[in-house]
């Protein structure tokens, strides 16, 4: 619990010193706003997973050794959608939803007996997100968001049956992107959570696996594409000046 209240400190520390920043940087915006591109479209982002393990005692069996647990790469691809806030946003620039096939791998030893999990989760998750503009192509995206968890399959030996087959999760998750084009963006994001909500859990934010617990880290590469206006559409108007002035103003500058 210790660990997640310092990653929600850090985490809204950085999005105050993004507001702040926002503000005193003139960058050329990431996105025209001339009504050329749609506020919405699809991302794809492929990924690595790694399960961060801690060690422990061992307490739960008649031997003097302690438990190694280690975490194993294993693999993650996501499709999804994104919409950017018509006017901003005061603190969020745009949200995404998406759906994700991932393996979550990891092994534990005691003394000369080792034991190995390999789970695969299909996962539908929510994020609200931040920009911080560092120059022209370049920018910090942090973002919070919830997803939830549904184990298709797992192998392990011994079988790791101490694990549910769905959970719920809320996650933080901090970003590097690049403006590759007038079009297309490259996030590297790194997402980790920092609250379950299953019971046997008890609002942890690691897994309990065999007898030892792992935090889920998520590495991706987000790739995103503006899409442009088809004929005969219109571009999204803003009502007055005052939208106007707050939507330059907040948007990405």
């Amino acid at each position: 619990m210790r660990n997640s209240l310092l990653l929600i400190l850090i985490f809204t520390s950085g999005i105050g010193n993004s507001q702040m920043k926002m503000y005193q940087r003139k960058n050329i915006p990431l996105v025209d706003f001339n009504g050329t591109y749609q506020l919405q479209n699809f991302y794809l982002s492929p990924g690595l997973t790694y399960m961060f393990s801690h060690e422990i005692p061992n307490i739960l069996t008649n031997s003097n050794g302690e438990i190694n647990a280690k975490g194993r790469l294993a693999y993650m691809i996501e499709a999804g959608a994104y919409r950017i806030f018509e006017k901003g946003g005061n603190i969020f620039n745009y949200l995404d939803y998406g759906i994700s096939y991932k393996k979550l791998s990891g092994s534990e030893q005691i003394n000369e007996n080792k034991s190995i999990f390999k789970q695969r989760f299909l996962t539908g998750s929510f994020n609200l997100n931040n920009i911080w503009q560092l120059s022209d192509r370049k920018f910090i995206q942090t973002s919070i968001g919830s997803n939830i968890n549904f184990k298709l399959f797992e192998e392990g030996s011994p079988s790791p049956n101490n694990t549910d087959k769905l959970n719920l999760a809320f996650h933080l998750k901090v970003g590097y992107g690049y403006k590759v084009k007038k079009t297309s963006f490259i996030i590297l994001t790194i997402e980790s959570p920092f609250l379950t909500l299953k019971n046997w859990e008890q609002g942890k934010s690691t897994y309990g696996i065999f007898n030892s617990r792992y935090r889920p880290l998520i590495f991706k590469v987000r790739f995103i594409w503006l899409k442009k206006l088809g004929k005969g559409k219109c571009p999204e108007a803003l009502t007055s000046p005052e939208d106007k002035a707050r939507y330059e103003r907040n948007y990405m500058q």
